[in-house]
């Protein structure tokens, strides 16, 4: 199971690292409207602006959906072990009828 902080970590790297699908789509329509002076221009247009907001939106979407799944993961081991604990006791009980 991953550590939460590590994942974050990890996720802020790659938003850091390279701009997002929306957001790349939001520069090139930036580009192509006319909304920033060109193509390397390190101002943010409206839509690349938007795009990156929807890109940074769908990774909190993701790290969410991913904490979700290790707690129902957590639960599952949980579950597991107490199954195991019971079936120990029940097995237990088993060979002291028997007389083992």
């Amino acid at each position: 199971m991953k550590h939460p902080l590590a994942a974050i970590a990890g996720l802020l790297l790659t938003l850091a690292a390279c701009d997002g699908p929306r957001e790349q789509a939001g520069e090139v329509a930036d580009n192509a409207s006319g909304a920033v002076d060109g193509e390397d221009s390190i101002q943010s247009g409206p839509a690349e602006t938007m795009g990156e907001r929807q890109d940074e939106a769908a990774a909190s979407a993701n790290e969410a959906n991913e904490a979700q799944a290790d707690a129902l993961e957590e639960q599952a081991d949980a579950a597991r072990a107490k199954a195991n604990e019971e079936a120990e006791a029940l097995e237990h009980q088993a060979q002291k009828a028997r007389g083992e």
